[in-house]
Parts: structure tokens; sequence; C-alpha cells
């Protein structure tokens, strides 16, 4: 089982992330490759929320094989490394970048928007399960070392379409830290702390880049501001702080559509509080 080390627990804490780390087989990547295309596909021929909502944020309760991978006990034992054993999952996107993308993915952190207070440093974390092969020249995603320990920055939201794709821009200097490529084999991951600067590039290859991430927390985790669920997919939750999700009893079902849109619709009203405040703070600001 793929658990990890004192010495990757440990990088973890001082650069905010780490990687490669072993999970899935190559093999077993490239299938899951297949599904998450099989799945956008689907989503978009049959239109309306399916559509809207096929890459994210909560693929698992979307989709039976969504589910089954948040508990796949390769990526189970990599969470309890980092959170013990009482697990949640809070999120779960899907990342492909298409070869001749004209939009990179600015330096940013994940906490600005995603507001969850926490004990501890390791108590809230991503995983960016690759499924294709990932390097700088099909744009993978880059960490700016150490920047997690210095709270959340100022970040610029730039207006329009190129903006938008963008994303929200952290307000430091690249070359005052080191920057580290994620450099990952199909059925690798990085896992990074939610305060780490990170971004990605331009994908200037012929082939798809495809990964996905799970987003791991300890019960412990607090969402700020309002009411948010995450499903519970280890161990107990003594703390009560999230409402807990139903799985997917099958694949884009009007069922699981409907538990789906209400956990979205939860967490997009949590998060637009938040973002009011960050406004507020000036922690987020326009232009």
């Amino acid at each position: 089982m793929p658990k990890l080390t004192q010495s990757q627990v440990k990088g973890f804490e001082e650069d905010g992330f780490v990687f490669p780390v072993d999970a899935l087989t190559q093999d077993r990547a490239a299938e899951l490759r297949d599904t998450v295309l099989t799945h956008l596909a689907d989503c978009h021929r049959q239109g309306g929320a399916r559509a809207a909502l096929a890459f994210g944020p909560k693929v698992h309760l979307m989709a039976e094989w969504a589910h089954r991978l948040v508990r796949r006990p390769e990526l189970l034992e990599i969470a309890e490394s980092m959170l013990g054993p009482d697990i949640l999952v809070w999120g779960t996107q899907i990342f492909v970048k298409e070869p001749g993308g004209k939009t990179d993915l600015a330096w940013h952190q994940d906490a600005l928007t995603y507001d969850l207070d926490s004990e501890g440093r390791l108590a809230a974390f991503r995983v960016w399960l690759a499924l294709t092969p990932t390097s700088v020249e099909n744009g993978t995603l880059r960490f700016a070392a150490a920047t997690h320990r210095d709270g959340i920055r100022t970040h610029r939201r730039t207006p329009g379409l190129r903006g938008m794709m963008r994303g929200d821009e952290a307000a430091f200097d690249e070359n005052d830290f080191v920057r580290h490529d994620v450099v990952l084999r199909p059925g690798q991951c990085s896992l990074h702390n939610m305060l780490v600067v990170h971004g990605s590039g331009l994908n200037r290859t012929k082939d798809t880049r495809v990964a996905f991430a799970i987003d791991y927390l300890a019960p412990s985790v607090r969402p700020s501001g309002g009411e948010d669920s995450a499903l519970l997919v280890q161990g107990r939750d003594a703390y009560g702080h999230f409402v807990l999700e139903q799985p997917p009893s099958d694949d884009l079902g009007d069922e699981a559509m409907a538990r789906c849109g209400d956990a979205v619709g939860m967490r997009m009203a949590r998060l637009q509080a938040a973002e009011a405040e960050r406004k507020k703070s000036g922690a987020l600001v326009h232009g």
C-alpha cells in the first residue's frame, strides 16, 4: 500500500507539497482516463445540469466510478498518512488541458476561495492524480515552494474571458521562490496544501492532459461562514461540521444529480459569502 514515508510528510510540511507519490498502476490510470473522457462526453450529450457539473466540483456525487475512486484503498492509505483514520472528501474535479490551448492558470492559492478552517497544517489537502503523463511541455501543475507559510496573499481578478480562464492571480514574485514542475507518470499523484501558491502552463504538445483532483479533509476542518457538505469515506465524524453526503447509486441518474446539485448549491452559497468578505478585507481585488 502506498502509505507516505516520514520523509514525504516532512517534505509536505516544509514545502507545502510532495510528489511524485505512487498511487495507481499505469494500466488502471489508463482505464480511468478513458472513463473520465466517456463521462465528459456523456454529460455534454445530455446537457443541462450534467453538462454544467461534469468537471466538478463534486463528481463523486454524480458518478459511481468517481465515488469508487475516492474510496480506493491506495488513496485512502495516502490520506490516512496525512489525516489519521477519519477521512472526509469535500470535492472532486476533472482537469483536462487540450493541446494548443491559449490560456495558462495563474499563480494562486486554493485557500482564497475554499475558506476552510483547520486545526494543523495537514488537516486539508488536495490529491492531483495524473491519468496521462504530465510534463512542462503539456502545462503540468507547478508549485512555489514554502509559500504556504505566509497565509493568504492578496489576489487580483482580471475582468473578461481571459481573466476568467486564468483565474485569480496571487501577488508575489515567483523569482523569490523555488519553482517545482509536477512531472508524473500516469497513476502517480502530487499532494498540496491549500495555502501553497501554484498554477499551470500551456499545453504545447499534441496530446490531451488529464488529471483528477480529490480534496481530502479531517473531520476537524470547519467550513467558514455557512453550511457545507462532505462525504465520509473512512472512520467516523465526531465533529459534525459538515452535512454528510450520500453516494450515488448509478452514473448520472436523476436522484444522484439532484443530490449533487443540492450539495453544490450549498457550497456555492457559502463560497459566495466568503468571496464578499475577501473583497471587503482587500484579499481579493479587481483590475
